[in-house]
């Protein structure tokens, strides 16, 4: 039955960030040095939500599509940091069958962003854009009242997160499975102390001995993003 089956993860990076971020390409590192068996995805994202969104779903039904040419069962788990997090909480709703793991989620992003309105430019692509309020619009349109699904998520937080307050999160996700970490900070530190659990909550077999990249070899990555 497993060769049946086609697992994959999904990145979803959040404001202002990039496949290129440390977490995004430590992941991917992760998953090539150890040879597992799963495909490992990591999308550019627009800055505006509506696109962003539509960016995933298509992915999504794209995977879906080719798995099904293959005879394959599709088995998804999202990885969503800070915003990420926000839009996989969505998504997890219009597609029940997802698994998610939220790093740091950012829960209410329509009250956090406006602070940052005007002139923006991503840290990772150098690509400038204005901030608006249509933005902040199109995040109230994908925000959930209540997350659904709850039993397919796992939320990590950290306690000294300096961007956003771990307790909103821990309250929003109370239903979930919610893992409250002491220190760190919005970046996560120590995210490859948690790789494993990601695997064991979206039921990828691993081997009992892993390697985890170093520094150097992560940061190669990022010339080829």
């Amino acid at each position: 039955m497993d060769n049946q089956i086609q697992h994959h993860i999904i990145y979803v990076h959040g404001f202002n960030s990039s496949p290129g971020s440390f977490k995004a390409l430590q992941l991917k590192a992760f998953v090539e040095q150890n040879q597992l068996d799963l495909q490992y995805h990591s999308p550019m994202l627009s800055h505006w939500p509506e696109k962003a969104m539509d960016a995933l779903e298509d992915l999504l039904e794209q995977i879906k599509a080719d798995d099904q040419a293959a005879g394959k069962i599709t088995r998804i788990l999202l990885v969503g940091s800070s915003l990420g997090g926000f839009y996989s909480t969505y998504l997890m709703a219009r597609y029940p069958g997802l698994k998610a793991v939220l790093i740091n989620p950012a829960v209410f992003p329509q009250e956090l962003l406006p602070a940052y309105l005007g002139l923006n430019e991503n840290l990772y692509t150098g690509e400038q854009y204005e901030l608006t309020q249509d933005h902040m619009q199109q995040l109230r349109k994908l925000h959930m009242a209540e997350p659904a699904c709850t039993q397919n998520i796992k939320v990590l937080l950290q306690t000294d997160d300096e961007v956003l307050d771990y307790r909103r999160a821990e309250n929003y996700y109370r239903q979930a499975d919610v893992q409250v970490i002491e220190g760190g900070d919005h970046g996560f530190q120590n995210f490859e102390h948690h790789f494993t659990t990601l695997l064991d909550f979206a039921g990828i077999s691993y081997p009992d001995k892993l390697t985890m990249p170093e520094e150097d070899e992560v940061l190669k990555l990022r010339a080829l993003v």
